[in-house]
Protein backbone atom coordinates (compact mmCIF):
# COMPACT_ATOMS: atom_id res chain seq x y z
CA UNK A 1 0.00 0.00 0.00
CA UNK A 2 1.39 3.40 -0.99
CA UNK A 3 1.91 6.04 1.67
CA UNK A 4 -0.06 9.27 1.17
CA UNK A 5 2.02 12.16 -0.09
CA UNK A 6 1.99 15.15 2.23
CA UNK A 7 2.89 18.74 1.45
CA UNK A 8 5.28 18.76 4.38
CA UNK A 9 8.32 16.51 4.73
CA UNK A 10 8.15 13.90 7.46
CA UNK A 11 9.63 15.00 10.75
CA UNK A 12 11.76 12.69 12.80
CA UNK A 13 13.30 12.68 16.25
CA UNK A 14 16.90 12.56 17.38
CA UNK A 15 19.62 12.77 14.76
CA UNK A 16 17.45 11.54 11.88
CA UNK A 17 16.88 13.73 8.85
CA UNK A 18 14.19 16.36 9.41
CA UNK A 19 14.65 18.02 6.01
CA UNK A 20 16.55 17.07 2.89
CA UNK A 21 16.80 20.46 1.16
CA UNK A 22 15.96 24.16 1.51
CA UNK A 23 12.64 23.66 -0.33
CA UNK A 24 11.53 21.24 2.43
CA UNK A 25 12.40 23.81 5.10
CA UNK A 26 10.55 26.62 3.32
CA UNK A 27 7.46 24.49 2.66
CA UNK A 28 7.12 24.02 6.42
CA UNK A 29 8.08 27.64 7.22
CA UNK A 30 5.27 28.91 4.96
CA UNK A 31 2.62 27.12 7.03
CA UNK A 32 3.99 27.40 10.58
CA UNK A 33 6.96 28.54 12.61
CA UNK A 34 9.77 26.03 12.78
CA UNK A 35 10.10 24.08 16.01
CA UNK A 36 13.24 24.46 18.10
CA UNK A 37 14.66 21.09 17.00
CA UNK A 38 13.99 21.95 13.38
CA UNK A 39 15.82 25.29 13.67
CA UNK A 40 18.76 23.56 15.34
CA UNK A 41 18.82 20.95 12.56
CA UNK A 42 18.83 23.67 9.87
CA UNK A 43 21.57 25.72 11.54
CA UNK A 44 23.81 22.72 12.15
CA UNK A 45 23.30 21.16 8.73
CA UNK A 46 22.78 24.16 6.47
CA UNK A 47 25.50 23.03 4.02
CA UNK A 48 23.96 19.57 3.56
CA UNK A 49 20.59 21.25 2.88
CA UNK A 50 22.13 23.26 0.06
CA UNK A 51 21.97 26.53 1.97
CA UNK A 52 24.67 29.15 1.54
CA UNK A 53 25.10 32.29 3.59
CA UNK A 54 23.80 35.30 1.69
CA UNK A 55 26.28 38.11 1.24
CA UNK A 56 23.50 40.56 0.30
CA UNK A 57 20.66 41.77 2.48
CA UNK A 58 17.37 40.44 1.13
CA UNK A 59 14.93 43.32 0.61
CA UNK A 60 11.30 42.59 1.54
CA UNK A 61 11.74 38.87 2.25
CA UNK A 62 8.50 36.99 1.65
CA UNK A 63 6.59 35.13 4.33
CA UNK A 64 8.20 31.76 5.03
CA UNK A 65 11.46 32.66 3.31
CA UNK A 66 14.50 31.24 5.10
CA UNK A 67 17.71 33.26 4.75
CA UNK A 68 21.09 32.35 6.16
CA UNK A 69 23.51 35.16 7.06
CA UNK A 70 26.98 35.18 8.55
CA UNK A 71 26.53 37.90 11.17
CA UNK A 72 30.24 38.74 11.00
CA UNK A 73 30.17 39.28 7.23
CA UNK A 74 26.79 41.00 6.82
CA UNK A 75 26.62 43.57 9.61
CA UNK A 76 23.21 45.11 8.86
CA UNK A 77 21.26 41.97 7.97
CA UNK A 78 18.20 43.29 9.84
CA UNK A 79 17.74 46.13 7.33
CA UNK A 80 15.31 44.23 5.12
CA UNK A 81 13.13 47.26 4.15
CA UNK A 82 10.08 46.10 6.14
CA UNK A 83 8.68 48.52 8.74
CA UNK A 84 8.99 46.98 12.20
CA UNK A 85 7.46 48.25 15.46
CA UNK A 86 9.72 50.71 17.20
CA UNK A 87 10.64 51.15 20.85
CA UNK A 88 9.31 54.14 22.74
CA UNK A 89 12.21 56.24 21.47
CA UNK A 90 10.69 55.92 17.98
CA UNK A 91 14.05 55.08 16.39
CA UNK A 92 15.07 51.61 17.44
CA UNK A 93 13.21 48.48 16.30
CA UNK A 94 11.53 46.70 19.21
CA UNK A 95 12.88 43.16 19.39
CA UNK A 96 12.09 40.45 21.89
CA UNK A 97 14.94 38.06 22.68
CA UNK A 98 14.47 34.52 24.01
CA UNK A 99 16.82 31.67 24.75
CA UNK A 100 15.32 28.43 23.49
CA UNK A 101 15.80 25.00 25.03
CA UNK A 102 16.05 21.67 23.32
CA UNK A 103 15.79 18.65 25.60
CA UNK A 104 16.22 20.96 28.59
CA UNK A 105 19.43 22.63 27.32
CA UNK A 106 19.58 26.23 26.07
CA UNK A 107 21.00 25.94 22.56
CA UNK A 108 19.42 28.76 20.53
CA UNK A 109 18.71 32.45 20.78
CA UNK A 110 15.68 33.81 18.97
CA UNK A 111 14.98 37.45 18.22
CA UNK A 112 11.41 38.45 17.28
CA UNK A 113 10.30 41.65 15.55
CA UNK A 114 6.68 42.61 14.88
CA UNK A 115 5.44 44.34 11.73
CA UNK A 116 4.24 47.92 12.04
CA UNK A 117 1.62 47.45 9.30
CA UNK A 118 0.45 43.82 9.61
CA UNK A 119 -0.06 42.41 13.13
CA UNK A 120 0.34 38.80 11.95
CA UNK A 121 3.67 39.39 10.18
CA UNK A 122 6.79 38.70 12.26
CA UNK A 123 10.49 38.25 11.69
CA UNK A 124 12.42 35.64 13.63
CA UNK A 125 16.19 35.55 13.74
CA UNK A 126 17.95 32.55 15.27
CA UNK A 127 21.53 31.85 16.19
CA UNK A 128 23.35 29.08 18.02
CA UNK A 129 24.51 29.65 21.56
CA UNK A 130 28.00 28.58 22.55
CA UNK A 131 28.01 24.93 23.61
CA UNK A 132 27.63 24.48 27.36
CA UNK A 133 30.84 23.98 29.31
CA UNK A 134 31.41 20.48 30.68
CA UNK A 135 30.85 20.10 34.43
CA UNK A 136 33.87 20.75 36.65
CA UNK A 137 36.01 17.65 37.07
CA UNK A 138 34.58 15.98 33.96
CA UNK A 139 37.13 15.31 31.33
CA UNK A 140 38.77 12.70 29.18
Amino acid sequence: MARPVSAQPPLAHGDQELFTCLADVESVAKTRWLKNKEVLFVLRRCASLGMQASSDIIQYPRSGQVVLYDRNAVKHFRRDAHEWKKKRDGKTVREDHEKLKIDGVQLLTCCYAHSEATPTFHRRIYWLLAPPAPPAGAGP
